[in-house]
């Protein structure tokens, strides 16, 4: 409970309401994880972004250029990764390269790959360059949910 002293009319206010719930009645914005969509495919990289716009502050990108820009600016919590990218749509090398910097520029983010492909080798690769988790296209969006939730959550604690 906290105790709101110095109101206009002379009186003091006991608030038992968590400060979020506060500050959205008075009008401010609490902020939302930030979170980073790397695609080519503007269809995934929409329906992505319209999945998790409500409890996440995302930003996409659509090219190695863009990712690493908007990685350096703005330091996303989370990434959703696909692999297979342009210039080299054939190859994951693009992606892996993306992962790479995303781990150096924001080491405590976590990183998720989405991608169709599904050999061992390019999991390993994955996972040896950082990344912190695998989701198969096509993509169960309640999986994919549940993991960003989870993350975020964890995120939160070791921050706390």
């Amino acid at each position: 409970m906290r105790m709101n002293a110095g109101r206009q009319d002379g009186s003091s206010e006991i608030s038992s309401k968590p400060r979020a719930r506060r500050a959205a009645e008075r009008g401010w914005k609490t902020l939302k994880p930030k979170l980073l969509i790397v695609d080519d495919d503007t269809a995934i990289r929409q329906q992505l972004y319209w999945t998790l716009c409500d409890e996440y502050d995302v930003l996409t990108a659509s090219d190695l250029p863009s990712a690493m820009r908007h990685a350096t600016n703005f330091e996303p919590v989370i990434s959703i990764l696909d692999l297979h990218m342009p210039p080299v749509l054939d190859s994951p090398e693009v992606g892996l390269c993306i992962l790479d910097y995303l781990k150096e520029q924001c080491p405590a983010s976590k990183v998720f790959i989405v991608s169709s492909e599904e050999s061992i080798e390019t999991r390993k690769a994955c996972f040896a360059a950082g990344a912190d988790g695998f989701l198969s296209k096509p993509l169960d969006v309640e999986q994919l949910l549940a993991t960003v939730r989870h993350s975020t959550l964890a995120a939160r604690l070791e921050a706390a």
